[in-house]
């Protein structure tokens, strides 16, 4: 698993990037949305800054356990999904995926999208990218 994540040096292209990107900036895109808090953990300011300090911790590695772990089922279903689809999921998922990514940024008055935090939308630009960086690792595996 580990040599699936490419070094910092190696990052030539931004499909590279997202590979890296792609699970930090959903798990800031989470904590923003919902303004640091996951499943009732949240920072108390009324308490001192040691507590205070610990539950930023507890509630930093809480999230990116589960969104990470999210990430890596998903991470493994997509060579399945490319797999059915003969090659296509991915490249429409990617799509998808900018096309969102664009609406939002420009989309001001989208009224559904509105409400959401920017860095869902550059999370969505990176998700595209990632797909088609999955793409081309699966087609290299088969």
């Amino acid at each position: 698993m580990i040599e699936s994540i490419p070094k910092f040096a190696e990052l030539k292209t931004l499909k590279e990037l997202s590979k890296v990107l792609v699970v930090p900036l959903l798990v800031t895109a989470f904590l923003t949305q919902t303004n640091f808090t996951f499943f009732g953990l949240e920072v108390d300011l009324k308490t001192s800054m040691s507590i205070q300090i610990f539950q930023f911790i507890a509630v930093l590695v809480s999230a990116i356990a589960v969104i990470g772990g999210i990430a890596w089922g998903v991470h493994d279903l997509l060579v399945y999904l490319q797999i059915i689809t003969q090659s296509t999921a991915l490249l429409i998922l990617s799509t998808v995926s900018i096309t969102l990514g664009l609406l939002g940024i420009f989309g001001e008055k989208i009224p559904l999208l509105m409400d959401l935090n920017h860095l869902w939308f550059y999370g969505s630009f990176v998700c595209g990218f990632y797909f088609l960086a999955r793409a081309a690792d699966i087609e290299k595996m088969l």
